[in-house]
């Protein structure tokens, strides 16, 4: 495949054929349409937006030769070679779904391309070799009858943008199909880092791919070192423990931290363990209290007769990590699917 030209389900698609084919194209098509015009322009750089998961999408400028250097590294990683199948099933509002194009260029792969839902392989018959879901996508699809085996006809799953909770893990480990997670962001054009979610190699910790090291900020947070793609010394939010072999695993955010008492609280720890006990989806957050300075807040999100249940995992929490105050409510969500945590906070402050 030349570098300007992609395969949508088999159809090559070059800069010259491009105006003819958005002709009455609508829905992810459309998007698809303007997203190749904004790559095949004399432009050397594309407009992103972070994913708004912890505040306002931010919007950023990336250069189109990092997007291909990152785009020819995951085809690498994932040993994609020309004309394998790469399913598109994110908005191409955020990276994730813009790199997927990309990869496709760059990789010659065949692009398949389905609305965004959040059970992407109901319209997808064929094989595919290459597949990146949020969690959810995963979770939804697995809970469908005849879901188990859709998934088992991706030979390779990559989970992104979410957390992926042990009971979705539990069952990815029943597919033949290879599941990784990866660790990314907009600021590093998707994944950096993936770690294998199922199979003998699974593992709690993330490897950077080559070219990719990581170090600690005297805070103890992650820094990122990618030079082919133009980043050195990163700042992230994200605590981390890095091993000797260069390997990390993420603690939680530093700004997930609530501070009860004296007692510092990660408010992912109290999500996972109520995630995994009930199967809920939930936020901790902090809220001001007169003695404690901060006591921790239960944002959750499910049928109301879960609410015994809920409260009973709660009340199995260390004395520090039990909610004081919780609140059912739809949680807020990013257009890929992660909880957003600014919004969430807000809800918070107008219940209280």
């Amino acid at each position: 495949m030349p570098p300007h030209a992609i395969s949508i389900g088999g159809c090559t698609i070059t800069p010259e054929t491009l105006p003819a084919w958005r002709q009455g194209k609508t829905g992810i098509m459309a998007d698809l349409g303007d997203f190749l015009a904004r790559w095949w322009s004399d432009t050397p750089t594309m407009p992103l937006h972070t994913s708004g998961s912890t505040g306002k999408p931010r919007p950023l400028h990336a250069a189109k030769e990092a997007m291909a250097a990152s785009a020819a590294a995951t085809c690498r990683a994932f040993s994609l070679q020309p004309g394998s199948t790469a399913l598109l099933c994110l908005p191409l509002r955020y990276i994730a779904g813009q790199m997927m194009v990309v990869r496709a260029i760059v990789g010659g792969l065949n692009l398949i391309v389905t609305e965004p839902s959040s059970a992407p392989l109901e319209t997808v018959q064929q094989s595919i070799n290459f597949a990146p879901m949020v969690p959810m996508q995963a979770a939804t699809t697995l809970a469908l009858p005849g879901g188990k085996a859709s998934l088992a006809r991706v030979r390779t799953l990559l989970l992104g943008g979410g957390f992926v909770d042990a009971a979705l893990e539990q069952q990815l480990q029943e597919l033949p199909t290879r599941v990784y997670t990866s660790y990314g962001m907009t600021e590093t054009l998707s994944h950096i880092a993936l770690r294998a979610t199922n199979g003998p190699e699974r593992s709690e910790s993330y490897t950077p791919l080559p070219g990719v090291s990581v170090s600690l900020s005297a805070a103890g947070t992650l820094q990122i070192n990618a030079p082919f793609l133009g980043i050195q010394a990163l700042a992230t939010n994200d605590l981390a423990e890095i091993t000797p072999d260069g390997r990390f695993r993420i603690l939680g955010r530093a700004d997930a931290v609530i501070n009860s008492g004296g007692v510092k609280i990660q408010a992912e720890d109290i999500e996972r363990a109520l995630q995994t006990r009930t199967g809920l989806q939930v936020v901790a957050l902090p809220l001001p209290h007169p003695v404690l300075g901060q006591c921790v807040a239960l944002l959750w999100e499910g049928p109301a007769e879960a609410e015994p249940a809920l409260r009973q995992a709660c009340a199995d929490l260390p004395r520090y990590h039990q909610p004081h105050i919780l609140f059912p409510t739809a949680l807020p969500r990013t257009g890929t699917g992660k909880i957003a945590r600014a919004e969430a906070a807000r809800l918070l402050l107008a219940y209280t």
